[in-house]
């Protein structure tokens, strides 16, 4: 409340048209706020002009929109907005607007005669309690995002790792309630479309790298492979000669895998005017398109709650790589958007995407990757944060897991419908899961499939450190054999160390079927062994920050990893043991 007795009510999300229906008089009796009689009419105008410069301050409304409001009989004209058309911020007269938008909520009513006013007088906020400002702002600051570091070099911001509060739920599509699951209908779809995720695992005669113990070391080759900015995610092209790695400064950068690392291509879109960060993507089947995405800013809008510029929506880009144009852009999400996957399913192309928007998007393609026909978002209504998704195997990929939230959750994806929430996962969120196939595992009559997740706690010790042990754990999902039954996931074994700490988001586990890889927030990488549960390697070759995503190749003794230190590392054996015969019971 200002010292002139006027209330200030404020809030991001209003819409301008509010401003049109303010009135004085002929309201629910539900709404009603009192001033004093002398200052009622003019406060009132002046309420409304200030309102009016914030939003056009913030480009909701234009300046030839600014509302012309009749004050009644006051001779005072209402204040114009004067400000360049440039000026965005989030911040007026040295006030942060954001935090006004809690110091109204605590805002007594004035005193003198009452003065009936339209639910636009509140500008939106009554629909918003103070409760659910703090779900918002506790959402975004979950997310992640890049300050000054050593040498030049960003920092990811690590993600508030605070149990997430759930969104508001929507009734559920009611097919779910007629939903069936068929066991032959899947065998059908397992045997027209075969699986192609087990063609490279540490048992195959191609040479990837098998075996990682002290008698079989691995060691970094020295090519320079790195950014300016914080790598998310690498990706490898269907024929592996070609390694991408997305960085936060909005490029993807691509390395020549056979011809001793060297940069082929660095894509970025040029038309692009706000703030791009890449996170994620993977390469068409065809190699020559290269889908894309992240995170998207407003180049001139600053965000006090995300200590970042303000986030827009964000869209998946695909990029030509011979060209290195950009082709097209979709957009359906809201907020950053976190795993990109290819998809064939019925012999027809998708896309698949999730978002910190809390959605799934599956984007139907045309036969060129690049026009989109159809796009449908799977709205369970109460998924807060989708990471990860892997396709069942042997399911025609009509099924798949996600990692949302804390929880893994099934999905149909032919009909886009949530069909099974396995829950609690992780105390804080479950952000990786992929399947794997366990070469060692037990002989299993069942119908089943091998998956491993990994996760962050909450943070109740130190910052990135939990009383609860970071793990990675190993599930069994077993099939239904029966017409409408349930799928089971079972757990397995976990994997853990008393020096493993990987409290962070944007985070990727990954297997070759006999050793588990699992980044820490240390700039480390620890290899597990997936049957006994033991560590068997530390490899340590980045700076002191979060590593991202590590990847196997698939048929050559290669290992790449990716940092928050903007570096790239590649492993291999060591010279005197690539003739060693790989053991695998260590």
């Amino acid at each position: 409340m200002s010292d002139d007795g006027e209330m200030i009510i404020i809030d991001d999300d209003s819409p301008p048209a509010a401003l049109a229906n303010l009135t004085l008089s002929d309201t629910p009796d539900a709404l009603v706020m009192t001033m004093s009689p002398k200052d009622s009419k003019a406060k009132i105008a002046e309420l409304i002009s200030k309102e009016s410069l914030k939003l056009c301050k913030r480009k909701l409304l234009s300046q030839d929109e600014v509302i012309d409001v009749d004050d009644h009989g006051d001779d005072t004209p209402p204040r114009s907005f004067q400000g360049s058309e440039n000026d965005s911020s989030d911040e007026l007269d040295e006030v942060d607007t954001d935090d006004l938008l809690d110091e109204a909520d605590l805002v007594p009513p004035l005193q003198g005669k009452k003065v009936n006013l339209t639910t636009a007088q509140v500008i939106y906020s009554a629909s918003l309690s103070r409760s659910g400002r703090e779900r918002n702002k506790k959402k975004r600051r979950g997310r992640g995002r890049l300050s000054g570091g050593s040498k030049g070099k960003g920092k990811m911001k690590r993600s508030n790792t605070n149990k997430r509060q759930p969104k508001a739920v929507v009734p559920v599509r009611p097919r779910i309630e007629t939903y069936c699951y068929d066991p032959e209908e899947i065998q059908r779809l397992a045997k027209e479309y075969p699986d192609t995720f087990w063609q490279f695992h540490a048992d195959t005669e191609f040479p990837m790298v098998d075996v990682i113990n002290e008698d079989h070391p691995l060691e970094t080759l020295n090519y320079n492979m790195s950014d300016q900015a914080p790598i998310a995610g690498m990706s490898l092209s269907p024929d592996g000669t070609i390694l991408a790695t997305f960085s936060s400064v909005g490029v993807v950068k691509l390395w020549d895998i056979s011809d001793e690392f060297k940069l082929l291509r660095r894509l970025r879109d040029l038309g692009e005017e706000n703030i791009e960060e890449f996170y994620c993507g993977q390469f068409t089947t065809d190699q020559e398109l290269i889908v894309v995405g992240g995170k998207l800013k407003d180049r001139f809008r600053w965000s006090s709650a995300d200590e970042d510029n303000h986030i827009l929506p964000c869209p998946v880009k695909i990029f030509n790589i011979e060209t290195g144009r950009q082709v097209n852009k979709l957009e359906g999400h809201a907020e950053e958007i976190l795993c990109i996957k290819t998809v064939q399913f019925k012999e027809k192309n998708y896309y698949i995407t999730t978002s910190q928007d809390g959605y799934i998007i599956k984007w139907h393609m045309d036969d060129d990757w690049i026009t989109l026909l159809e796009s449908t978002r799977m709205e369970d209504g109460i998924t807060c944060m989708a990471f990860t998704v892997s396709f069942v195997p042997n399911t025609g990929n009509k099924l798949f897991l996600a990692a949302c939230d804390g929880h893994l959750r099934l999905y149909d994806f032919e009909e886009a419908l949530l069909l099974q929430t396995f829950e609690d996962m992780y105390s804080s969120y479950c952000d990786c899961g992929k399947f794997v196939k366990w070469l060692d595992a037990p002989h299993q009559d069942e119908p089943h499939a091998w998956f491993v997740s990994r996760g962050a706690e909450m943070c109740d010790v130190d910052e990135g450190v939990s009383s609860i042990p970071n793990t990675c754990t190993l599930h069994k999902l077993v099939f239904p054999t029966t017409q409408g039954g349930t799928f089971q996931l079972e757990q397995v074994k976990k994997y853990s160390h008393e020096d493993y700490h990987a409290n962070s988001w944007l985070v990727k586990i990954t297997s070759n079927g006999r050793y588990l890889l699992a980044p820490t927030i240390y700039g480390q990488v620890f290899v597990f062994n997936m049957s006994s549960g033991q560590l068997t390697a530390i490899l340590k070759e980045h700076e002191d920050v979060e590593v991202r995503d590590v990847i196997f190749h698939p048929y050559r003794p290669l290992i790449f990893s990716c940092g928050d230190d903007g570096c790239v590392k590649a492993y291999t054996f060591k010279e005197d043991c690539v003739q060693a015969a790989p053991d695998s019971t260590a």
